[in-house]
């Protein structure tokens, strides 16, 4: 008696039991609120195996985005990676930003231009 459905149809079954008059103004009450109860219960499990569906769907989908993302580009997602070592920090004097350059714009170049102020920076 674990699903909400079956719990409803036994309060059902007590209310049958207490042998109230059908147009008593209790037995009225208590019949809409088993058949609220039910409605609840019916949607209530409805939506809990839509979402398990669902749940399944997206760990499928992950795992294909997982074995795509490892394929493409060629490394194993699982270890840790610091994105920022392949860039040099850089703060502007004007404005105090800080900026990240690629070491492969810095080697080409003497100077670049602040994207917050537009100052021209010597970096050489």
């Amino acid at each position: 008696m674990n699903s909400l459905t079956s719990r409803v149809s036994y309060l059902k079954g007590l209310m049958d039991g207490l042998d109230l008059k059908n147009d008593s103004k209790e037995a009225k009450i208590f019949s809409e609120i088993v058949v609220i109860l039910e409605s609840m219960a019916n949607e209530i499990e409805a939506i809990n195996s839509l979402q398990e569906e669902l749940e399944e769907y997206v760990d499928a989908i992950d795992e294909d985005l997982t074995m795509l993302e490892e394929d493409y580009y060629d490394e194993d997602f699982d270890e840790d990676y610091d994105e920022l070592d392949d860039y040099e920090e850089l703060v502007c004097p004007k404005c105090n930003e800080t900026i990240y350059l690629d070491y492969n714009i810095t080697d080409d170049k003497d100077s670049i231009t602040c994207p917050n102020c537009n100052e021209i920076i010597d970096i050489k």
